[in-house]
């Protein structure tokens, strides 16, 4: 998408977000789009020296996860937060962690495929559950015949079925052809990526706050009855103790890690500048020109290219020996080996 050919048709003023009420401030523009489908606009063409009726329709939106809600009415929070899942979304609350777990991601591996009998790499159970199928706008339409919206923040909204996750009818439903539309509303990947390269980096270098590998998760583990080998262990004096999980990597290990990440040369416009943000020294990767932080940066780091697409003088990828062989060296062999992490 080229800039000259994107046209800003609307601005919502801020500074807080509207919400499900955005249907009020969308209003013009669907206007526009009904007219635009129903009788067109006189365009003129000049490459025939003629005017002729143009018609349009829209495809789809393109959005973050939040805005996907404010758009299809349909919530992304709780246990049914997936559209495309909708009623079939698999869901559990972590009570240690305090939030929503969404798995059952096994359902969309074609059939007889090994993950499904996988029962210790998953919840502990096999999943032999074929792939959910999304609603079409006919059936979103059905549901939502008797949904009243109501808009306005002071307004008193009527209580709905707890159990349902539609917060309104969206006001796209009034354009005539969207209910045949069978893609209607897409994720926009770009923050999608940033949170969970947050995620990985965070909890592969320990990252305070960031890593996903803390107390409360093993705790949770333990009450899901999984992975026993990562659950807490308590000894006689009320201590707590947390084994290593594979990933877990020694301080010499996380400078080589880092060490990678400072000097790797990859091809341009693969990934961002996120030699700035590494500091080696210190074992974490921030973003110095926001201010000091022991959090991930504000980059995308989008690899998408295999070895055979980059020429052999921009990147050299080391063997698995002559890795073993840098590892050996960089490694302190004097730092001693802990097993468990201490938790008071």
């Amino acid at each position: 998408m080229k800039s000259e050919y994107m046209i800003l048709s609307m601005i919502i003023p801020g500074p807080s977000s509207p919400g499900k009420d955005i249907d009020v401030y969308l209003q013009p523009l669907i206007a526009e789009l009904k007219e635009l489908w129903e009788t067109g606009m006189e365009t003129y063409d000049a490459n025939s020296n003629q005017t002729f009726q143009l018609c349009a329709a829209l495809l789809w939106t393109i959005s973050d996860f939040p805005a996907y809600a404010m758009l299809s009415g349909w919530s992304t929070k709780g246990r049914k937060a997936c559209q495309t899942c909708n009623h079939g979304t698999c869901s559990q609350y972590l009570k240690h962690s305090r939030k929503m777990c969404y798995m059952g991601h096994r359902a969309f591996l074609p059939p007889d495929h090994p993950f499904q009998r996988d029962k210790k790499s998953f919840d502990g159970k096999e999943d032999h559950r074929s792939a959910p199928t999304p609603l079409s706008g006919t059936e979103v339409l059905e549901e939502l015949r008797e949904f009243n919206n109501i808009f306005g923040k002071g307004q008193k909204r009527k209580c709905r079925d707890s159990e349902s996750p539609w917060k309104k009818r969206s006001i796209f439903f009034e354009l005539p052809y969207w209910e045949h539309n069978k893609l209607r509303h897409n994720l926009d990947v770009i923050h999608i990526e940033k949170n969970i390269c947050d995620s990985l980096l965070g909890t592969l270098l320990d990252v305070t706050g960031k890593s996903k590998d803390h107390v409360n998760s093993r705790y949770d583990l333990q009450e899901m009855g999984i992975r026993k080998e990562l659950q807490p262990v308590q000894d006689d004096d009320g201590r707590v103790h947390l084994a290593k999980a594979c990933f877990s990597m020694k301080p010499a290990e996380k400078k080589l890690f880092c060490t990678v990440l400072k000097n790797a040369k990859l091809p341009k416009g693969s990934v961002s500048n996120i030699s700035r943000c590494v500091e080696v020294d210190e074992m974490k990767i921030s973003d110095n020109d926001i201010g000091p932080s022991n959090g991930i940066p504000d980059v995308d780091v989008d690899l998408r290219w295999s070895r055979e697409d980059v020429p052999g003088d921009v990147i050299d990828m080391p063997t698995h020996d002559q890795h073993s062989e840098y590892m050996e060296e960089d490694m302190d062999t004097s730092e001693e080996d802990e097993d468990f992490d201490d938790v008071d």
